[in-house]
């Protein structure tokens, strides 16, 4: 049986509403020897939809999205902010919680960092080109998803760099808010050449979030598609690279 790995499938905001997600998620747990299960992000998956879905996966990728509430970390908006959705938030808030209560994995990715981050106490940058004037382009074209943009320095003694690799990597990067404050209990794992948070995982190996976008990385880059072999391994129990 392939490990079940949960993505959570956020509600169009269009004439005939649909959930959702991106492609690439998909396929890129499936390269890892996953099974993909879309987890739709519904009132009911707060409460009793949770433990149904403990039950069901092994582990589950947060995928990216919009600006998350900046309620959620005790702060105002900016006028930068975007679009959010307090509905999802706090379905992905919740269940950043109970996959930790659980031992299972968790991915985060671009938003699905700041929603992990949060999710345990962090702050995030709500509008890096505003609130941090010596950035570097954090979003590059989006039709290029699958090309490399900028650098990443990886922390040393970090899961990401037992996961991608040891040193410098590069990315690609689609994301106007970011980490600020990390999360307690969390260590930031990536920087970006400006300085900016670009991933962070927990003290115990269970949860890692990266801000850029691996699943359209992965299929002519491995270091990426390594990111969701990890995610798969530790969904069946096999052991974690622990920092």
């Amino acid at each position: 049986m392939k490990p079940v790995i949960g993505i959570i499938a956020a509600c169009t905001r269009e004439v005939h509403p649909a959930y959702t997600t991106g492609h690439d998620y998909v396929r890129a747990v499936e390269r890892a020897g996953g099974l993909a299960l879309l987890l739709p992000a519904t009132p009911d998956a707060v409460s009793a939809g949770m433990a149904q879905w403990l039950a069901l996966c092994g582990g589950f990728v947060l995928p990216g999205g919009g600006d998350v509430a900046p309620t959620y970390y005790g702060q105002s908006p900016v006028p930068q902010l975007t679009s959010t959705d307090r509905l999802r938030d706090n379905v992905e808030l919740t269940l950043c919680r109970a996959a930790a209560q659980h031992k299972k994995p968790l991915l985060g990715i671009c938003r699905g960092a700041q929603v992990l981050n949060v999710a345990f106490g962090g702050t995030l940058w709500q509008d890096i080109p505003a609130q941090c004037r010596a950035a570097i382009c954090h979003y590059q074209d989006s039709a290029a998803r699958g090309e490399l943009f900028h650098s990443l320095t990886l922390a040393p003694d970090s899961l990401l760099a037992r996961i991608m690799g040891p040193g410098q990597h590069e990315c690609n990067t689609f994301h106007h808010q970011a980490v600020r404050d990390v999360a307690p209990g969390f260590a930031a794992a990536a920087h970006a050449p400006d300085g900016l948070v670009e991933a962070v995982e927990s003290a115990d190996g269970l949860a890692l979030g990266v801000q850029w976008h691996p699943e359209n990385l992965a299929p002519e880059h491995p270091d990426h598609a390594a990111i969701f072999t990890w995610l798969v391994d530790a969904a069946a129990g096999g052991a974690l690279l622990k920092r």
